[in-house]
């Protein structure tokens, strides 16, 4: 990054680079990172929506505004066709900014006054308002516009505070108070009049939908109306997941998976029958005290009959199963007079409703301007609704507003806006880098057969019985995620949260709990390598340049810094940033992955250490750590945590891989002494105590 901090910009050059419309100050440029300029008016829109900070103003801007910047610049250099796609996008969006900008600037803020006039009402009265205040007008335009609708209405406000208030004689203090109440009066009034008013005035008026004809709509939706798909099922139940592999093969016949049933299986309703459960439906409970069972569907979709499930664990979390699919049940659909009067009163009540594409749903001056089409196409791409009658007349009631507003926005010349102007790059800037963000973070290129495969290993991972057409999107984002980050949770977080589940099982649930902190900060480390390979020119001298630190060296360096500081848990949290934001580095998260081990052991966070070393060791057997990682594991388990069946286990295991390790004579004595059921340590603690 070039970065060039400006200490003399002359005033032709600013005007050159910034135009003048009229707004001052607001024009400033604040920086320009590539081809994106950041203004002051940018800043001035953020504090005015309630920004605060108790960070450095640069790093206040960096966060806010030129990461996003920097994205933006990154985004359209390495993706050209985003231009097209903002351009569709802000096509239908402009008319929301535009209502923003005229209800809670114009009308709310300003009391429909220009800014010319208000302004020239704060310079000839700054008495009026602190010295302490931040001195500009804008941030203080809303007091500017209260005062000035009290003195363009004395009579009324006068009238107010005697008749209303009866209120005498009232300090100055007071009246301009009631200054304020007496103008928010009037701002409720004109919100009030404006919403019942704008569609008049701007002519758009909102076109009545006809309801749904109950033999039409049947004829249209028939997959609404059938009847819940099912299995015919034989089950084998027990209390220990192991021996329910072993009790069954995976080709078994239907006459071996029987008599499997009848000889092990711990449910005796079922058991007394070989094991058969019946008919079915999915997603239903199960009969003879199984109840749900999570995980059946996605294990039984696709599959044909003679398929024998994995080991699934019931709701109890106690009981696990296996299924045998003897026979499908398929949905069937249900005859007309059997469900007509339930249509019917779908259409009564809402629920059941159908307008053809074609349908004009808004009109201006007479003439279509939004068809049932287009609503189609606003829901699929941002409401993601179930559209029924009440939530249908509410999105048109919506969108007319809009449209009306945006009308009467212009017609007010409110586009103009230094408001509107940064509304327009804060729109654009956040969805260029949330597109960028989703081109780096999902492999575009990931074929459709892996992804069918994803499907059956996994089923729908984020909106469960999504067929795989629906699911193609959701699977996609799942199947990007890096491996490493599944394998390192699912082996960590073995004792609870995933226990009795296989890996593929697991994760949907390990996606939805960290993709959100993996997205940011992922984020962060492309915003910051957008910014430090910028050209980057900041204008303002009085602000410090902030320098984001979410580079891999700086990131290393950051947690590297803690640790030897003796800053343990703010060391592992630094690691825990190297690890989500450089993931797909398979060397440098092993490498965070053991310092994270370590630092929770040093911390005595035992629990949550020998899942980190047991991930360890497992994910990266042939590591040089690998062998520390294992006895530090077995160590833990028997001296910090009493875990000691376990411990044994694991250290036999590590003699029998590591025969000639440094560790041998210790992970043995280990051994030994968990055998003698702690004699060994008691005669030692003894001896000790003697030489004393």
């Amino acid at each position: 990054m070039k970065a060039k901090l400006l200490a003399l910009v002359s005033l032709a050059s600013l005007f050159f680079l910034n135009g003048c419309n009229g707004i001052g100050d607001k024009d400033t440029l604040l920086a320009r990172i590539d081809k994106e300029k950041v203004y002051q008016e940018d800043y001035t829109l953020l504090m005015k929506n309630g920004g605060t900070y108790k960070m450095s103003k640069g790093q206040y801007l960096y966060q806010n505004l030129y990461s996003k910047a920097a994205l933006t610049a990154r985004a359209l250099s390495e993706y050209p066709e985003l231009a097209d796609e903002w351009k569709d996008h802000y096509a239908d969006l402009e008319s929301r900014v535009l209502t923003m900008v005229y209800q809670r600037y114009y009308v709310m803020e300003c009391l429909m006054y220009s800014d010319a006039e208000l302004r020239q009402y704060y310079d000839a009265n700054r008495s009026l308002f602190p010295s302490d205040s931040t001195g500009d007008f804008y941030m203080v335009r809303g007091d500017v516009a209260s005062y000035y609708y009290a003195s363009k209405n004395q009579e009324q406000f006068d009238a107010y505070i005697k008749d209303s208030l009866k209120l005498n004689d009232p300090s100055a203090e007071e009246l301009q108070k009631q200054k304020q109440v007496f103008a928010n009066m009037r701002r409720h009034q004109l919100r009030e009049e404006l919403t019942r008013q704008i569609l008049d005035k701007t002519h758009v008026g909102i076109q009545e939908v006809p309801a749904a004809d109950a033999k039409t709509y049947y004829a249209a939706h028939k997959d609404d109306f059938m009847t819940t798909p099912g299995y015919e099922l034989y089950h084998i139940q027990g209390s220990d997941s192991v021996a329910l592999v072993n009790a069954v093969a995976e080709n078994a016949s239907l006459e071996q998976f029987k008599a499997a049933a009848a000889k092990y299986s711990a449910n005796g309703k079922t058991a007394k029958d070989s094991g058969y459960v019946g008919h079915v439906k999915k997603n239903f409970a199960l009969p003879y005290g199984i109840g749900m069972v999570e995980g059946l569907a996605p294990a039984l979709e696709g599959k044909e009959p003679g398929f024998v499930t994995p080991v699934l664990r019931a709701a109890d979390m106690k009981t696990f199963h296996r299924f045998y699919l003897a026979a499908l049940d398929p949905a069937k659909l249900k005859p007309f007079d059997r469900v007509e009067s339930s249509i019917l009163g779908g259409i009564k009540d809402g629920r059941f409703f159908d307008v053809d594409s074609s349908t004009v749903l808004i009109t201006k001056s007479g003439s279509p301007i939004f068809t049932e089409a287009d609503l189609l196409r606003f829901n699929e791409k941002y409401f993601h609704r179930v559209i029924t009658r009440p939530i249908h007349e509410k999105m048109v009631a919506m969108i007319a507003e809009n449209l009306a507003f945006s009308e009467a926005a212009k017609e007010a010349h409110l586009n103009h806006t230094w408001e509107y102007r940064a509304l327009y790059r804060s729109a654009r800037w956040d969805f260029l880098s949330e597109k960028y963000i989703d081109k780096k973070l999902v492999d575009s290129s990931i074929p459709e057969d892996t992804l069918k495969a994803w499907y059956d290993r996994v089923g729908s991972p984020i909106y469960q019985n999504y067929s795989y057409e629906r699911a193609k999107d959701d699977l996609r984002k799942v199947a990007s995620f890096p491996e490493n980050m599944y394998k390192h949770e699912y082996y960590m977080c073995y004792r609870m949260i995933y226990a009795g589940k296989t890996f593929e099982q697991s994760i949907p649930m390990i996606y939805a709990r960290h993709i959100d902190e993996f997205k940011d900060l992922k984020t962060e480390r492309f915003a910051a390598e957008a910014y430090t390979g910028a050209d980057v020119y900041l204008y303002d001298t009085n602000v410090l340049e902030y320098k984001p630190y979410m580079i891999l060296d700086s990131l290393l360096a950051r947690a590297d810094a803690f640790y030897k500081a003796g800053k343990r848990s703010e060391a592992y949290y630094a690691y825990r940033r190297v690890m989500y934001a450089y993931a797909e580095n398979d060397s440098l998260f092993e490498k965070v992955a053991y310092d994270m081990a370590q630092i929770q052991g040093e911390n005595e966070e035992f629990m949550d250490a020998e899942g980190e070393y047991y991930a360890f060791y497992t994910m990266w057997p042939n590591s040089v750590n690998a062998e520390k990682a294992m006895f530090s594991r077995g160590f833990m388990l028997n001296e910090n945590l009493g875990w000691n069946d376990k411990a044994l286990k694991v250290l036999e295991e590590f003699l029998q891989k590591y025969p000639n390790s440094e560790l041998k004579e210790s992970a043995q004595w280990l051994v030994d002494n968990i055998k003698s059921d702690g004699k060994l340590a008691d005669d030692l603690m003894k001896k000790i105590e003697a030489e004393e």
